[in-house]
């Protein structure tokens, strides 16, 4: 402001403001006064005034934002789930246990054949005793074990592996019966004689070759089993890869159409 000749301040033109979308503009603006004082000498004196401008709200609209006119919209996509592959361990099992129980009886009727063959008696008499079933326990835990491993598995891997279940037949048939017969109190010698004695028992003899027989057969029957399931695990796979490609072309046929709305 500035004083005229009458001492009173006249109004200063006001200037165009400036105001930008949500931004506040510290303006600055130095004015020069020219003030009398009592002697009549003009004194310049230079007055800063400082003038703040209020914020104001923004009104455009951003970028890729919804509107009325031009609303967002959302495109929902149902992804099929993977197939699960199709498991033979728990039919194995089952089967495994039932070969268990053809091996044992056609145990007992090598057990029957042995003793006549020595001159002795036809008798079942020791089905009641807890030691003729040591060479099934051990046929249970290595055949089932061996179906738990292979699941799906060709033949030639029950070939392999009913080698190994007869082994495990035999040593485990061995070492448990010298263990109930109280080996751990024989002498050095007494152990040694009774474990030769042992690897040509003719009853632990045809427990091991007759697991090996049985574990080969029935892995057979598993394997068989396993071949299908294996072909149907191929045909889900097939057709989910299908169903994935439709879905994502159907997808992408979506977001084309939204872009062009």
């Amino acid at each position: 402001m500035s004083d005229n000749a009458t001492g009173e301040a006249t109004p200063r033109p006001k200037q165009d403001e400036v105001i930008e979308d949500a931004v506040v503009v510290d303006e600055t603006v130095t004015e020069t006064v020219v003030v009398e004082e009592a002697t009549g000498t003009p004194v310049v004196v230079e007055e800063t005034v400082v003038t703040e401008t209020e914020p104001v709200a923004a009104t455009a609209d951003p970028v890729g934002a919804p509107t009325a006119e031009n609303p967002q919209r959302v495109v929902y996509v149902h992804v099929p789930a993977a197939p699960k592959k199709l498991s033979n361990r728990a039919l194995g099992t089952v089967i495994a246990l039932v070969a268990a129980i053809v091996f044992t009886v056609i145990l007992a009727v090598i057990t029957v054949l042995i003793g006549v063959a020595n001159v002795r008696p036809a008798s079942f008499g020791f089905l009641t005793r807890p030691e003729f079933y040591i060479p099934t326990l051990f046929f249970v835990i290595a055949f089932v074990l061996l179906v738990l491993i292979v699941n799906r598995g060709n033949w030639w891997a029950f070939i392999v592996g009913s080698l190994v279940v007869g082994v495990v037949v035999y040593f485990g048939t061995i070492g448990l019966t010298l263990l109930t017969s109280g080996v751990v109190q024989q002498t050095p010698d007494q152990a040694a004689l009774s474990f030769r004695i042992l690897l040509g028992n003719p009853f632990i003899i045809g427990s091991a070759l007759l697991a090996r027989e049985v574990a080969l057969w029935s892995g057979g029957i598993i394997s068989k089993r396993g071949r299908r399931l294996r072909t149907r695990n191929l045909e889900n796979r097939a057709a989910y890869d299908r169903e994935l490609a439709n879905t994502r072309a159907e997808r992408d046929r979506d977001a084309a159409a939204s872009a062009a709305y």
